[in-house]
């Protein structure tokens, strides 16, 4: 960088102080870096924010649409100290001590307090690579949910291996995860009824990422069947060589056969509303052996089975084939009369998933576009 590069007046600050400042200005990210050069050439003062706070400089050279940037420009040729600065800025105090390589601008509205400012800056980004997501992270998780899951994910953001682990083993929806995390210290609502794994500060992300489609799994099924009973099972309730077979009539029903099974069935609920299939527990002296799906295949006026699974989706034994076609083919097989439902239209209950989401929208006074008033699963999901 050429010595006159700033183009300031001469003033009290020694060759030295220039040197560093010059060399302070060069740190910054090169997408960054002309505009920063361009603000600080106006002032000294202005100049000297990339020692004393370089996030502070990036943010008035790229401002964002909150901040009033000339007022503050004003401000800090006048030498109004930086904790009014930053708060005037929008700019959290513990950016002071980030380098400027790792910056962003313009800068995301982040979390601030007294609990976040000690924690937050022991997990800075290590490389430029990392700061855009570090910085989103951290952002939305303090604005979604809370600062204790901010620290969270600075902390888990900042580990490139860690977000390229999680990225090959699912896509997990970042707004998922910060619907978990505040759902699991709000215990008086029916969202976080739904999740078995809360978040906790010391929980690994690959355990978040489980526990969060886990509770997905479950929101699924409550928003498509709601509070609604399935009164029409297309068959009798009955037993055969000794095996039980019960419907699952309700989103609870077919919640606990899920999990005691350890398998997809949760994810049927669309198909259920639809009336494109019907779920049945396969038991035996009261203990869950199997699950069954009868549902209807193409444009074939009776219903058929379609599947029929173990713990874990495993293949059931011959006997509990046998047993399944003596009960269902002893019965009066519906005929249904009208073409197969579409399967690409999921039905959503209105009441359940306003249920859900009431409290977040009104701990957070907005409705966002990605969790609307009218049911909608392309937001988060």
């Amino acid at each position: 960088m050429s010595s006159q590069v700033l183009c300031l007046r001469a003033d009290t600050r020694s060759p030295a102080q220039y040197a560093a400042i010059q060399r302070q200005l060069q740190r910054f990210a090169p997408e960054s870096r002309e505009f920063i050069l361009t603000l600080a050439r106006n002032h000294i003062r202005l100049a000297e924010l990339s020692l004393s706070f370089p996030a502070l400089l990036a943010a008035l050279a790229r401002p964002n649409m909150r901040m009033d940037r000339h007022k503050i420009i004003d401000m800090v040729i006048e030498g109004r100290p930086l904790p009014v600065l930053a708060e005037q800025a929008g700019v959290p105090l513990w950016l002071r001590r980030m380098h400027p390589r790792l910056l962003v601008a313009p800068l995301p509205a982040l979390p601030d307090g007294p609990f976040i400012r000690h924690r937050i800056v022991n997990h800075f980004p290590c490389h430029p690579r990392q700061s855009e997501g570090w910085f989103g992270a951290v952002s939305k998780g303090g604005l979604l949910a809370h600062e204790e899951f901010a620290i969270w994910c600075a902390r888990n953001y900042a580990v490139p291996s860690m977000r390229r682990r999680v990225r090959r083993r699912r896509a997990i929806p970042f707004r998922l995860l910060c619907l978990w995390a505040w759902y699991s210290g709000q215990p008086h609502t029916r969202a976080h009824g739904l999740i078995v794994t809360p978040w906790r500060p010391d929980i690994q992300m690959d355990a978040a990422c489980a526990a969060a489609f886990d509770w997905r799994e479950s929101l699924e099924l409550e928003i498509t069947l709601g509070s609604r009973c399935i009164d029409d099972h297309w068959l009798q309730p009955g037993c055969a060589d000794g095996y039980t077979f019960t419907p699952l009539s309700t989103a609870a029903e077919i919640d606990a056969e899920g999990r005691a099974m350890r398998n997809c069935v949760r994810t049927y609920g669309d198909s259920v509303a639809l009336g494109d299939a019907r779920l049945w527990s396969v038991r035996r002296e009261g203990a869950r052996i199997a699950t069954l799906e009868i549902g209807r295949m193409g444009r074939n006026p009776v219903p058929a089975i379609r599947q029929l699974r173990l713990s874990e989706n495993d293949e059931p034994p011959a006997d509990i084939w046998l047993a399944v076609q003596r009960w269902f083919h002893a019965q009066e097989i519906p005929h249904f009369s009208g073409p197969p439902p579409d399967r690409t239209i999921a039905p959503l209950d209105r009441a359940a998933w306003q249920q859900l989401w009431k409290p977040f929208w009104l701990a957070k006074r907005s409705i966002p576009a990605w969790l609307p008033l009218s049911p909608s699963t392309d937001g988060f999901y």
